[in-house]
């Protein structure tokens, strides 16, 4: 167990254990392909491009689709994070320009960012100290981009999990918030 108190402010946090000794939260990141879609006038044409080259139906509104192994999350107006651990940044990429078209811009954001899973029976305390969003309605196949302990995020609930977008550079802010929130539980990190 790693005491919080002693946690250098400007290193990484270390794998480990955080807090009481059971587990109540475990969180560890996902190598996941990370594309970024924003429509232009034709969301039509881009929903018919996607649903026909990769069987998957772009979600109307801040929620979780997932086809072929591919996950569109809806995270505005006109505009969808799509993420896999099927292929690379680059083949998703590429795939998403020869499929998007004129229809949409599209950009890579593998290395611009990071997702955290976060499972466990406190998984729910815990983000209630940090996000802005009720939690206790948040349902599988529900996202939201929203903040957690003031740091942008883009949250998204799977059937046995949640999933936290953070970009790289709040990454170490991020951790730090969800290891002292997640203390009163017991936080293992991997």
């Amino acid at each position: 167990m790693s005491d919080l108190a002693s946690l250098p402010p400007d290193e990484p946090l270390a794998p480990g254990h955080y807090g009481i000794e059971a587990i109540g939260v475990s969180a560890k990141a996902l190598d996941l392909a990370l594309v970024s879609v924003v429509s232009g006038r034709n969301a039509a044409g881009l929903a018919a491009a996607l649903q026909s080259g990769l069987g998957l139906a772009l979600p109307d509104g801040p929620k979780l689709v997932e086809a072929n192994g591919i996950a569109a999350i809806g995270t505005g107006p006109g505009r969808w994070l799509l993420a896999t651990d099927i292929l690379s940044g680059d083949a998703l990429l590429t795939r998403m320009q020869a499929l998007a078209g004129s229809f949409a811009a599209v950009c890579d954001q593998s290395d611009a960012s990071v997702v955290y899973e976060l499972s466990g029976p406190h998984v729910r305390d815990t983000l209630m100290k940090l996000v802005l969003i009720d939690i206790e309605a948040f349902a599988p196949g529900q996202a939201a981009t929203t903040q957690a302990a003031l740091i942008g995020v883009t949250l998204w609930r799977t059937d046995t999990a949640y999933r936290v977008l953070v970009a790289r550079s709040y990454e170490l802010a991020f951790l730090r918030a969800l290891a002292v929130s997640a203390a009163e539980f017991g936080l293992a990190y991997a």
